[in-house]
């Protein structure tokens, strides 16, 4: 398994592919498909770099890990 970091880049990457093609001239079904992948990737990079804290505010630290 690779650690969190190299996971975490790699989120960022797809975050960063997925914005390039949203600029360019592309059908509205697969914008909105884009935006899902972007929304989705920089999701996972946010709570892969909170490093063992709560990724749900207002829950106990308990029901995360």
């Amino acid at each position: 398994m690779l650690p969190s970091d190299k996971i975490d880049k790699a989120f960022k990457a797809i975050v960063e592919e997925a914005e390039k093609l949203t600029k360019k001239d592309l059908p509205n079904k697969v914008q909105k498909r884009l935006n899902k992948i972007i929304s989705i990737a920089k999701h996972q990079s946010d709570v892969r770099g909170l490093k063992g804290g709560c990724c749900h505010p207002g829950h106990g630290e308990k029901s995360c890990k």
